[in-house]
């Protein structure tokens, strides 16, 4: 039986409630939660909630909003969620803001020195095809400033993202003992210039090829989309046997790294967003 308008709402505004806790470290019971939410359900169980707690989770991933870490993101949602998520996150647009504001608050001052455990795979592709089908259908809702323009805005995080795998091409030459190639890796973002298409320049193990690496830098999770464009897709084809996007996230939490090789345009869906327009 489809999830009614008013369920909607109250399951909505429980995943808001406790990602607002998540987000400060505060401690909570999930299962707690989804008792407390069943009085208000028609006949759902706990799994029933938990699976419709991760289509929350797909949905704000879709709107470029923070999610529950620990809620994987069901992409097969039903149209009603999204304009009920949309409408909660319109209208609570101060609140919502300022738990994601927290993230950005809590940057440190000094780049953050990488771990051996920050390695995680990626999102896996089949997961897509729900995605694509939210991602086609136009929506014309009123939207305000959304968290993925909240961060290209803030060029700290992305800096911090930058040194952080900086760091970590760094540590993995010397680990090896071949500190002549630590030194030799290039914040080219930086020193350089941007418009290279990549923000890296390292090498293979052996130091015969170069390495191109692109950073994409997020507080959100895995499954957060990036923005990218069309120098660096255009990049990644033309130099896809050495370029590597590194897509950092939970920064401000626990850094983790997943890794895109090759053409960037064979392993994601690409959704324009803007358009230019001239005569």
């Amino acid at each position: 039986m489809a999830w009614s308008r008013r369920e909607c709402k109250a399951i909505v505004a429980d995943y808001f409630s406790m990602l607002h806790k998540d987000v400060l470290g505060e401690k909570y019971s999930k299962s707690e939660h989804r008792r407390m939410l069943i009085s208000q359900l028609q006949g759902r169980n706990h799994g029933a909630i938990e699976f419709k707690h991760q289509n929350i989770s797909a949905v704000l991933s879709q709107l470029g909003r923070l999610t529950i870490k620990g809620y994987r993101p069901a992409w097969n949602y039903q149209k009603l969620l999204f304009d009920v998520v949309e409408e909660y996150v319109n209208a609570n647009e101060s609140l919502v803001q300022s738990t994601e504001d927290f993230l950005i608050s809590r940057l440190p001052v000094s780049p953050i020195t990488p771990t051996a455990n920050v390695w995680d795979d990626a999102p896996e592709r089949d997961l897509l095809k729900f995605q694509r089908q939210a991602e086609n259908a136009p929506s014309f809702t009123a939207h305000k400033l959304d968290f993925s323009q909240l961060e290209r805005r803030n060029r700290r995080l992305g800096e911090l993202g930058e040194a952080f795998v900086l760091e970590l091409e760094r540590q993995r030459f010397l680990n090896i003992g071949k500190q002549d190639l630590a030194a030799e890796v290039q914040w080219s973002s930086k020193d350089v210039g941007d418009g290279l298409g990549y923000d890296i320049r390292s090498f293979d193990d052996s130091g015969d090829q170069e390495k191109f690496i692109e950073v994409k830098t997020t507080n959100a999770g895995k499954y957060q989309p990036f923005m990218i464009s069309k120098n660096e897709v255009s990049f990644s084809k033309i130099s896809s046997s050495q370029y590597s996007l590194y897509r950092v996230f939970q920064f401000s939490d626990t850094p983790r790294i997943y890794r895109l090789d090759g053409d960037v345009s064979s392993l994601v869906n690409l959704t324009p967003t803007n358009f230019r327009a001239s005569f």
